[in-house]
Parts: structure tokens; C-alpha cells; sequence
């Protein structure tokens, strides 16, 4: 018996050992770390000159770490300059604001959109992360009767990923552009359009804050806006857990393009949400291709009675099509440095 009982625990250790190089070696180290403090205790006062100072073509993570503290500038994270994790001192700490809008800048032929521009941060990177940080645009902080399209953040990179970070607008707020995202325990405040783009994102546990302003009435402003052109494109947004609230009225989303996707899967939903749901915009005729869905979500703004027709039922396999991490996560979450 107690022959038996030293091969079974050397069986076990043998399998623990095995895994737990498996495990551990995914996780990408970090080459080194870059400070940034604006009362000039870092490396640099500025998170722009922390990102200029990696390298183009690096491929080793570096972080820099952004202490506690309100940066106003417009930061860009380039295309070059990839495997970058950006973290803050907590999002109630760390900031990067700015004052910028659409109207303020003029479009020629083939230039970028105004509202791109108007972005406080961009990311224009693959393999890049944020951590417990808050990205601002001001613009539209007291004055939302001349609303104009400000974003706080415009994420154009794949596999860009954001934990326990903040986004803060009101037109705009997030411009959810292209590539593969996850957003976790976010935080997400807006009144229109304030997460827009082409993406195929997964927003786990965010919250979703409306900041529709009395003013405006029974006008509704709009979660989402998707703009998935064609059937053979990627893209959509699915919200898993998390819950959507605030002040005015919003529709869970409107249509951007025909093929728009947006998904909420067991959202708490309070009443802002108007009872219709969903708005076609530029897709109004043409609703065949939408996938708009809600799958077991709750609170008082989940009451499916007066939804418009058109809203997508969802068979188990669809759903857990859109749910699964694998709509996003081909092993690129894993290996993530922490």
C-alpha cells in the first residue's frame, strides 16, 4: 500500500511539473519598464516621449508605467512601435485628457476624418495593452448642447486589449476601429455613438454609462454604432456581463452599415433604454443582414415587448459563436505579459 501510495504521489507531482512550466512559460515577459511622472520623478514627464523612446520594430514587451496623475496631451501609439502595455496608476488616478473635436480640423482628399483626429489617444499598433488608466476627451465635459464628435480613444491595432481602464466623452467616445479587442472591466461614458467602428471586440463586465443630459428630452442617443459593410468582413461587438445605465434615453445600438453586429449577452440593462431597442439608420430598409441581439440580459431595460421586428433570435450555436473568447482569442490573451 504504501509502495502504491509513493507512485501516485510522484505520478502527481510529475503531472503538476508538467503543467506548470505550460502555463507559466505562455505568459510573455517584460523587457523592461519605462516611467513617466509629470512632477518629474520617471524616465520622462510625458507618455508621448515614453512611446517615442521604444523603438520602431520592437518586439520585446516594454511597459510604461504612468504614475498617478492628470497629462494633458494627445497621445499616439504608431503602427512600428508595438508590444507596448501602457498602465496607469488606478483609472481614478491616471489620466490623459484633451481638448479636441472634428470641427476643428478640415478633411482634404484622402486626408483622415476630422473625427479620427479629434482622438486623445490613438492606437495604430498590434499587440498592445492598456491597464487601470483613463482616456479623456474634454470637449464636451460641461457643453453638450453644441455636441461634437470628440473621441477619448481610437483603437485601430490588433490584439489590443484594456483592463480596468476609463473612457470619458460624449459624442464619440470610443472609436472601436478595427482589429480584435477585449475590453474587461471597463468603464465607458457617453451619450452618442459613444462606441463606434468596425471592430470585432469582446466588452467583458463593462460598465456603460449614458450621459444624456436632461436637455434633450426624449431625443435617445445610441450605445453603438457598428458599421460592418459586408458579409465577408469581420467585426462585431458583444457585450458579456457588465451592466448599461445613466441618465436620458439610449437605443442599444443603430446600424452604421447593413451588416452591423452587436450582441449583449446577460447585460443588466437599467430603464434609459427605450423600449424599441435597436434603430436602423443607414441600414433603414435593408435590416435582413443586422444582427442585433440580446440573449438573457436583465433589468428594466431588457423587456424585449417592444422591440423592433427586426432584432436577430439567436439559435445556442450562434450564441456561443459570438460569447465564446474564441471570437476573438486565437492564444494572442494568454500570453499577454501581467
Amino acid at each position: 500500500m504504501e509502495c502504491h501510495r509513493v507512485v501516485s504521489l510522484v505520478a502527481v507531482a510529475v503531472v503538476l511539473l508538467l503543467r506548470w512550466p505550460a502555463l507559466s512559460s505562455a505568459q510573455a515577459p517584460v523587457s523592461r519598464t519605462i516611467t513617466v511622472d509629470s512632477q518629474g520623478g520617471g524616465d520622462f514627464w510625458s507618455v508621448q516621449s515614453a512611446v517615442n523612446f521604444v523603438p520602431d520594430g520592437n518586439r520585446e514587451w516594454v511597459r510604461i508605467h504612468v504614475r498617478a496623475g492628470s497629462y494633458t496631451e494627445k497621445v499616439i501609439i504608431p503602427a512600428e512601435k508595438g508590444y507596448i502595455l501602457l498602465e496607469g496608476d488606478g483609472s481614478w488616478n491616471t489620466d490623459i485628457n484633451f481638448n479636441d473635436y472634428a470641427g476643428a480640423h478640415v478633411r482634404s482628399r484622402g486626408d483622415t476624418s476630422p473625427t479620427y483626429k479629434s482622438a486623445t489617444f490613438t492606437v495604430l499598433a498590434d499587440d498592445f495593452i492598456a491597464r487601470n488608466i483613463t482616456f479623456k476627451n474634454t470637449h464636451n465635459a460641461h457643453d453638450k448642447i453644441n455636441k461634437s464628435q470628440a473621441v477619448a480613444a481610437l483603437v485601430r491595432g490588433d490584439r489590443n486589449a484594456f483592463y480596468g481602464c476609463a473612457f470619458h466623452s460624449f459624442q464619440d467616445t470610443l472609436c472601436d476601429d478595427l482589429g480584435r479587442h477585449h475590453f474587461s472591466d471597463c468603464f465607458i461614458e457617453g451619450g452618442i455613438d459613444f462606441i463606434f467602428g468596425y471592430g470585432q471586440s469582446i466588452y467583458d463586465g463593462c460598465t456603460i454609462v449614458s450621459n444624456m443630459p436632461p436637455s434633450y428630452g426624449q431625443n435617445p442617443g445610441s450605445v453603438t454604432a457598428h458599421g460592418r459593410v459586408d458579409a465577408s468582413d469581420p467585426g462585431g461587438f458583444v457585450f458579456k456581463g457588465g451592466e448599461v445605465r445613466g441618465t436620458g434615453r439610449q437605443y442599444l445600438g443603430r446600424a452604421w452599415n447593413e451588416y452591423a453586429t452587436v450582441v449583449y449577452y446577460h447585460v443588466n440593462m437599467s430603464s434609459i433604454i427605450v423600449p424599441q431597442g435597436w434603430e436602423a439608420w443607414k441600414a433603414d430598409g435593408e435590416t435582413n443582414n443586422v444582427v442585433f441581439a440580446e440573449v438573457g440580459c436583465t433589468g428594466p431595460g431588457s423587456n424585449m415587448t417592444g422591440r423592433v421586428p427586426w432584432e436577430k433570435q439567436l439559435s445556442e450555436l450562434e450564441v456561443e459563436k459570438f460569447v465564446d473568447m474564441s471570437y476573438i482569442d486565437d492564444g494572442w490573451i494568454g500570453e499577454q505579459p501581467y
